[in-house]
């Protein structure tokens, strides 16, 4: 259904929402501390964007999809008013940082929330979309807090287009990438070394380009084994969750088959289904906002960090290409405006090599080749195609290189303070938990000891 720009308040039925899933007070690490870093002067407040009120459409499995809310405040002129919001799906979010990517291949893009295999629940549930609601969430503020990116113009109608608007942008854009334009292979090998032996010399950064390549390489499988291995510590409060689930209804079971231990018992099983229902809140607050939710983020960042380094690589060889392009486009011209000195020179002799009699076929078609009359103007037209393409290359590749040292020490330092946060939260919520099943075992001691003993049986 489609959603205009309009005011907060007001507007049409919705269908029914998507309850959320219960869980206890969530960890903050990510989702409600984005930390974004914003240039000198600029308040992250200018462009505030919630995502909430999931709502599922269609009845199919097939067919069906979810949408969420995206509520906008905003005091930046460029926005047409300062308080909207429109619905969007996932597949929106999917080009909304496609567009970013192309846009800004020196930017690292945050990621977008993945479907976790592990985890194995429907796509429709309550759990999986509080995490993508999470994750979206997260995405849209980490793209607000950053300078470069906040200023698209895809966010902008991302944020604020109806739903057909969008649609025909989308449509619009679907064309191939940057390098469909450049020249594929036709370039003659040998100036194409030639001009790669002109960049053989390491420039001045190739050292600190070196020293993220090797960190990116290496930090994106470390920090997804953590997060795979946080991942099964996560489970195990599940499994627990599950076993106790099995237990609670067998000691009521058991309580009454046994008058004396009625009461006692009754109390042990509500005591372990309560605290079957910690290690349930505890295994969905850490995949929505907790350490492993920080873990998988920073798993897709890790990817996003070696992304634009292979940008970087691939622009270098789109500049060196259109390098050897050029090269070999002066020397066509040269070789026709040589050729041109000579048969101005030769006068009467090169009008003489002209064909008296037009022939057809292949000789024909060989004679246009020869004698084609258009050939300097195609020359020339391939020589200012090959500068223009040269020129679009090296300030793409010269744009990359500009910005990923500040986006490598934007990672880092964001990265510092997400996992100072996320492991400060996780351990007060640790704390909490524990602090939760204590309680729950010692209101249960002191009832557990007032049962009776038979005399005789005491132990000893």
């Amino acid at each position: 259904a489609e959603q205009s720009r309009m005011p907060k308040k007001g507007g049409r039925k919705t269908p029914p929402k998507i309850s959320p899933a219960p869980m206890a007070a969530p960890a903050s690490a990510l989702a409600e501390h984005p930390a974004p870093i914003t240039p000198e002067g600029l308040s992250s407040s200018e462009l505030r964007i919630s995502v909430s009120d999931p709502e599922r459409h269609g009845t199919s499995a097939v067919n069906a999809f979810v949408d969420y809310k995206l509520h906008t405040t905003t005091d930046l002129p460029r926005f047409g008013a300062r308080d909207f919001f429109v619905r969007r799906r996932y597949r929106d979010f999917v080009w909304l940082r496609e567009r970013l990517c192309h846009a800004h291949p020196g930017c690292i893009v945050p990621p977008l929330p993945t479907s976790d295999s592990l985890l194995k629940d429907d796509r429709f549930s309550a759990s999986f979309i509080q995490r993508r609601q999470a994750g979206l969430q997260l995405f849209l503020r980490r793209v607000a807090g950053h300078e470069r990116l906040r200023e698209s113009g895809d966010l902008q109608t991302f944020l604020e287009a109806k739903v057909w608007q969008l649609q025909t942008v989308k449509n619009a854009t679907g064309a191939g990438g940057w390098l469909s334009s450049l020249l594929d292979g036709s370039v003659a090998e040998a100036s194409l070394k030639h001009i790669q032996n002109t960049f053989s010399p390491k420039v001045p950064d190739e050292e600190a380009i070196e020293r993220m390549r090797k960190f990116g390489a290496s930090y994106a499988p470390v920090v997804a084994a953590a997060a795979a291995k946080h991942h099964a510590a996560v489970r195990a409060h599940a499994d627990i969750a599950a076993d106790l689930k099995q237990l609670s209804p067998a000691l009521d079971m058991l309580a009454q088959s046994e008058t004396e231990l009625s009461l006692p018992l009754t109390h042990f099983a509500a005591a372990l289904d309560s605290i079957k229902e910690l290690h349930l809140a505890r295994v969905h607050s850490e995949h929505v906002s907790g350490l492993s939710a920080l873990l998988g983020f920073n798993t897709g960042m890790a990817a996003a960090l070696n992304e634009v380094l292979a940008n970087r690589d691939t622009a270098l060889d789109a500049y060196q290409r259109g390098a050897a392009a050029l090269d070999a486009a002066t020397k066509e011209r040269n070789r026709w405006r040589e050729q041109q000195r000579r048969d101005t020179v030769g006068g009467a002799d090169a009008a003489a090599a002209a064909p008296a009699t037009v022939r057809g076929g292949m000789l024909g078609r060989l004679d246009e080749l020869l004698h084609d009359p258009n050939k300097g103007s195609k020359v020339e037209a391939r020589h200012k195609e090959a500068e223009a393409e040269l020129a679009a290359s090296k300030q793409r590749w010269e744009a990359i290189s500009s910005s990923i040292h500040s986006e490598v020490d934007r990672f880092h330092r964001q990265t510092n303070a997400d996992f100072s946060r996320g492991l400060r939260e996780h351990i007060s919520e640790q704390l909490a938990f524990q602090a939760a099943q204590q309680a729950q075992w010692g209101s249960l001691l002191s009832i557990v000891q007032g049962i009776e003993t038979v005399p005789g049986t005491e132990p000893s």
